[in-house]
């Protein structure tokens, strides 16, 4: 960190008026990379040599009789002849004086600005070498501090070693693997380096981590990397995007994988978009995934759609998307939800959302097929019932929070039994309408309805390890990568 000093004091004695008036307070790496080169003597060995000192900082005298101030330097360099890192004094002030000269007459420049170093700590550091000494210290008394890391990191990405800088923040996350600055700047080096492989491991656990609300110590800070990490995935290369983009649309994805492959899709204004996107990950916010449009009849293993009257006169009189319908509910984000009236389903595309009327899950049943005899199989055919019904339950979960198995298996028999029966809660009313949109989606017979649920039940009673195990949710996220 740099602070940069609000009043202009005298450059030596030689120097008024040539420098202005600059920022008050800044990090270096914010700053354009300056080159320029100046005689420098190593005080533990009392060497001298030319070095790139990148931009030169200059700040209050430390004997306020004498005009000489004190001196910091923006690059890395250590000592030709001991490796030190310094600290350093100036051989040559005739030179700090022309670049101060240049400076004032190329104002776009500033190789010389009034200010003095810090480190997050408040230690005054001359160069960022200093720096590193002096974290490397604080890391050796304290090793598994992942926020020494990160800073260590922070200083050395700072100055131009990018290698370095990757080690640490690498540190940083196997010491806490949310630590989302360290997480940003690796995925940044990734997407600057063309390595996708590395970005497309960075971006899914960056992008859960801030929908699961962590943030940093800053709030504008965390915002500001929101909205870049929203920019730098829609700029993102076409390897990187085809590893979220071709992925096979009929397996469950994470939703920090539906944010991004939604983020990817989007189309409109892009400053709208990156707005709204920011704003949806710092609030938790994933929509419906809008990959889900592939024409399951062109799959012979999945069942063909045909949407069911009243279902088909809703959509097409809402300009809804019938590939990309799920069941919506309203929540308040404190842990409850609501279903007004079970009967009433909200659907919704990832764009609109219209309201349709269902009165009895009997009156959806079609045809008198038999379900398979290896339903505890879930094969093929099925697989696609089950991933409908499972993944709205996670989304339920989210918002509400898990389930017991005990709680999943009541719900899940209650409707098997008796799908139109009296309501068990809130839960059941969500689940009654999943069963309503998997019913007028796809032609299924009573009995394999009855089959469907009754091996969602057993699955959950299969995880009933004690009366409040939440086990069958905490597999479903697993399997499910949700």
């Amino acid at each position: 960190m740099v602070r940069l000093q609000n009043s202009l004091q005298p450059y030596l004695s030689l120097t008024n008026g040539i420098m202005e008036k600059v920022q008050t307070r800044v990090t270096a790496d914010m700053m354009p990379r300056i080159s320029q080169n100046l005689r420098l003597i190593c005080s533990q060995c009392g060497k001298g040599a030319v070095y790139d000192v990148g931009r030169i900082f200059f700040g209050p005298a430390g004997d306020e009789k004498t005009a000489k101030r004190k001196f910091g330097f923006s690059n890395y360099f250590r000592c030709q002849e001991c490796d030190g890192p310094g600290p350093w004094e100036v051989a040559d002030y005739m030179t700090v004086l022309s670049i101060a000269f240049r400076s004032r007459m190329d104002k776009g420049q500033d190789k010389i600005v009034e200010g003095v170093c810090h480190l997050f700590d408040g230690t005054e550091i001359q160069t960022p070498a200093l720096g590193e000494q002096y974290l490397l210290r604080l890391v050796e008394k304290d090793p598994r501090n992942g926020f020494l890391c990160a800073r260590l990191g922070n200083l050395l990405r700072a100055c131009g070693r990018q290698a370095a800088a990757i080690a640490w923040y690498e540190k940083a996350l196997e010491l806490d693997p949310e630590d989302i600055e360290s997480r940003y700047h690796l995925l940044g080096f990734a997407f600057e380096d063309g390595r996708s492989s590395d970005a497309a491991r960075h971006a899914p656990l960056l992008v859960r981590s801030l929908l699961d609300g962590r943030k940093t110590p800053n709030e504008e800070l965390t915002e500001g990397l929101a909205a870049s990490i929203v920019e730098q995935l829609r700029d993102s290369p076409a390897d990187f995007q085809r590893r979220f983009l071709d992925a096979p649309p009929e397996l469950a994805c994470p939703r920090e994988e539906v944010f991004i492959r939604r983020l990817l899709l989007e189309r409109g204004d892009e400053e709208e978009i990156i707005l709204d996107a920011a704003d949806d990950l710092l609030n938790g916010i994933v929509s419906p995934d809008p990959v889900l449009e592939f024409d399951i009849a062109a799959d012979p293993n999945e069942p063909k759609r045909n949407l069911i009257a009243s279902l088909r006169a809703v959509v097409e009189s809402g300009g809804l998307n019938p590939k990309k319908l799920t069941v919506a509910f309203e929540t308040d984000g404190q842990g409850r939800v609501r279903v007004a009236n079970k009967h009433s389903v909200n659907l919704y595309d990832g764009y609109k959302m219209a309201l349709w009327e269902v009165p009895l899950l009997r009156d959806l049943f079609r045809g008198d097929a038999e379900p398979p005899p290896d339903l505890n199989r879930y094969p093929p055919p099925f697989c696609i019932y089950f991933y409908l019904i499972e993944k709205h339950v996670l989304t339920l979960c989210d918002a509400r929070g898990d389930q017991t198995d005990q709680q999943m298996e009541e719900i899940y028999s209650s409707l098997r039994r008796r799908p139109d029966g009296r309501s068990l809660g809130e839960v059941h009313d969500f689940l009654w309408q999943i069963a309503a949109l998997l019913l007028a989606l796809y032609p299924l017979s009573e009995a394999e309805f009855d089959g469907t649920f009754g091996q969602l039940a057993r699955s959950a009673r299969g995880w009933a390890l004690r009366p409040v195990s939440r086990n069958y949710v905490d597999y479903l996220r697993k399997t499910l990568g949700a």
